[in-house]
């Protein structure tokens, strides 16, 4: 019995001691998103005032007030937001001829180098106009043939490319199929790197404007289709290269990107203007000369820089509150930027509530840690929920024990004291009565009697 006490006491014990132990585990919320090779081109921000669906437009956009265009399908976009402010068929299917080439351009330096030597092959000195007039075998950088392919709309420079870079002209298409779909231009197909007709050859106007978009954010293609000429030394033909986008030359604040023709597409336009802190990127699609789309595209530029502009109402790394933390406060911060695009004269006037949300343990910097809401001052609608993380890792605050915990180890060892004293009480009350009574043998009493005789 006293044995089985001992046992259950030992149980007690551990029990007790693992209970002052355990904490729940509440880790700090980690981005569960899949590692990708490259970075993506996609810009990282939290943007407001859109409405939600598959075309992100800006709250109360209406197109019946906008000018009236000849060409077939349009899109003008804030290239800082994403926001849509103008829409004419997004979505319907066009051929889109040689503005194709901005993708071409954009794998190209995503995949390779300006001081790349490429070598003209036997196909790509083949195609027709327009040209750098290579020869097979000629050799010229990657920096040479991105100037011919986006200002001078060069057919050889884009196969010469996507051979490179894709080992074939099939294989490089669908190397640029797949890169449409990460930007979620999913209504596009490419067949070739140049926009020549090919039925199966199809894009949008907004897959267009997502593509551009990305394309704009590679800093070395921002400067080659900002570029108005260029001198091309090849081995046949030598040239200065003049940038065939005349909104260049014709449109204040125009920065790119890309012209295109052909038969069955008709003239296609992407063109980007800055003016003050606003980008506007439009595109338009199947128009019937090239005179009429750079109208439209005037036009349409004209209209959103007279009534939208980009608002910055948080910058990346704002701080927004603390956590307490072992040292102290820690600083939670935005990730990302905060941006709208708004009307002119009427901005969005924000309120923030925070809430934080501090981990239980240790956590790397730029750990979730709760949530910024932001609410329109004037209509107390909720306008979104920006994340916060922590500004540096962090460590929480040790926590005491609750005085429950201490209690139950401690009656445990009073019990087990117990138990050891009773035990032993026991046993010395069973070893005292051998001691006092002493057995006298009967071979006992003759040695005795002998002995006392002696004496």
């Amino acid at each position: 019995m006293t044995s089985r006490l001992i046992r259950l006491g030992c149980a007690a014990l551990a029990a007790a001691a693992s209970l002052a132990v355990y904490q729940p585990a509440v880790r700090a919320e980690r981005s569960t998103s899949p590692p990708v090779a490259t970075e993506s081109l996609i810009p990282r921000e939290d943007v407001l005032n859109v409405q939600s669906g598959p075309i992100p437009y800006v709250v109360g956009e209406d197109a019946s007030s906008w000018p009236s265009i000849v060409s077939q399908a349009a899109v003008v976009m804030d290239m800082d937001t994403g926001a849509v402010v103008y829409a004419k068929h997004p979505t319907a299917p066009h051929y889109p001829a040689s503005i194709t080439k901005i993708m071409t351009a954009l794998l190209a330096l995503r995949l390779g180098h300006l001081t790349d030597v490429l070598t003209a092959s036997t196909d790509a000195v083949r195609q027709p106009p327009d040209t750098l007039y290579m020869r097979a075998g000629e050799k010229a950088t990657l920096k040479d043939l991105l100037y011919g392919l986006l200002i001078d709309s060069a057919n050889d420079a884009a196969v010469e490319i996507a051979e490179r870079y894709g080992g074939s002209v099939a294989h490089f298409a669908d190397m640029m199929n797949a890169e449409a779909r990460a930007l979620g231009a999913t209504h596009t197909h490419f067949v070739n790197p140049s926009g020549l007709p090919d039925p199966r050859h199809v894009t949008t106007a907004y897959d267009m404007a997502l593509i551009a978009r990305a394309a704009m954010q590679i800093p070395e293609f921002r400067t080659i289709v900002d570029t108005r000429s260029y001198p091309w030394k090849g081995t046949a033909w030598q040239a200065t290269l003049t940038n065939l986008n005349r909104m260049l030359f014709t449109y204040p604040g125009a920065i790119g990107v890309k012209t295109g023709f052909t038969s069955v597409a008709h003239e296609t336009l992407v063109v980007a203007a800055k003016r003050g802190g606003t980008t506007f990127l439009a595109v338009l699609m199947d128009c019937p000369t090239d005179a009429q789309i750079r109208q439209d595209a005037t036009d349409l530029l004209n209209f959103a820089f007279a009534h939208y502009q980009t608002q910055r109402i948080l910058p990346a790394g704002y701080r927004a509150g603390f956590v307490s933390a072992r040292d102290g406060k820690d600083p939670v911060i935005t990730p990302e930027p905060v941006l709208a695009t708004v009307p002119i004269g009427h901005p969005l006037d924000v309120i923030e509530r925070v809430r934080v949300s501090a981990p239980l343990d240790s956590a790397p910097k730029g750990a979730a840690a709760g949530e910024l809401d932001l609410v329109d001052a004037a209509t107390g609608t909720k306008l979104g929920s920006v994340p916060l993380v922590l500004a540096a890792p962090f460590e929480p605050v040790p926590k005491p024990i609750p005085w429950p915990r201490l209690a139950a180890p401690a009656a445990a060892v009073i019990l087990m004291a117990a138990l050891a004293l009773a035990w032993r009480r026991r046993r010395r009350s069973r070893m005292a009565p051998r001691a006092r009574v002493v057995r006298v043998q009967p071979w006992q009493e003759s040695w005795q009697s002998a002995r006392r005789g002696r004496r």
